[in-house]
């Protein structure tokens, strides 16, 4: 996988099937060399994250999934972080992924005054 990725929340997870994506979530727990866990979305979906190898540590708290998005609910994950801080912007988040989509072209600098 190459660094490029979409940044999404679950609501727009169907959008991106067979691509690259990169999604946060909460998740509840998942114990050491489960073969998946489960992660609510800042927008309040549940994601089934199917990681490349079983976690070495317990999965909790906040999450950033990097992966391939599966299905309209899974991501067939490469590798996850794990944030130490239990506080995150999820509303922010959820503004970003809209701004994302809602401008036409938003990364193009055609037309940028020089």
């Amino acid at each position: 996988m190459d660094n490029v990725r979409d940044i999404v929340n679950g609501a727009q997870l169907p959008r991106f099937l067979g691509k690259n994506v990169s999604i946060i979530g909460k998740a509840g727990g998942a114990d050491p060399g489960a073969a998946s866990f489960t992660i609510v979305t800042t927008d309040n979906v549940q994601v089934q994250v199917i990681p490349n190898e079983p976690p070495t540590q317990p999965v909790s708290g906040w999450v950033e999934v990097r992966g391939e998005c599966t299905s309209r609910n899974s991501i067939k994950a490469l590798d996850y972080v794990i944030f130490a801080n239990e506080k995150f912007d999820a509303k922010g988040y959820n503004e970003l992924c809209s701004l994302l989509y809602a401008v036409p072209d938003i990364w193009s600098t055609e037309g940028a005054p020089q």
